[in-house]
């Protein structure tokens, strides 16, 4: 009994040295570098070109919106290092700020969607990596915005 006290405390010891007590967890969350990227999407019932950049979401938007068609307006990818904030031009008048950092494994991101100077949408997201966010927008076109947002 008093031999395994010992190991632990030897154990503990170690691992607080190395950095991967408490203090070291919440050190490691910082620091990390994510990809973000972020679709830009419309979805109608008019035809648009198969974008095979989408095929790993499109069954989902299928499922939560309901639209003949979804067309890829725009992509893009931006490394960022976590906690921090970005700005994102996605085209078309649009910019996204997210305000990203790590928790318990999942990137937690305050998003915020504008087109010039008009907030479309403010949310929180919490995601896994390679886990994507789908996002509900503005109606655009006889159709709406769909946002995908993953980090990765």
């Amino acid at each position: 009994m008093r031999v395994e006290k010992k190991v632990y405390r030897w154990i503990a010891l170690l691992l607080l040295c190395a950095g991967v007590g408490p203090a070291g967890w919440m050190q490691a969350a910082d620091g990390q570098t994510v990809t973000v990227e972020a679709m830009l999407i419309h979805a109608s019932d008019r035809p648009a070109a198969l974008d095979a950049r989408m095929d790993r979401v499109e069954y989902r938007l299928r499922r939560i919106f309901q639209f003949e068609h979804y067309g890829l307006l725009n992509i893009i990818q931006s490394a960022m290092t976590l906690p921090s904030q970005a700005r994102l031009d996605i085209g078309h008048g649009y910019v996204l700020n997210i305000d990203a950092s790590q928790r318990d494994g999942r990137v937690r991101a305050q998003v915020e969607w504008y087109q010039g100077s008009t907030r479309l949408l403010s949310t929180s997201v919490q995601q896994r990596r390679n886990v994507p966010a789908i996002l509900g927008g503005p109606p655009h076109d006889g159709g709406t915005l769909i946002l995908v947002l993953e980090f990765r």
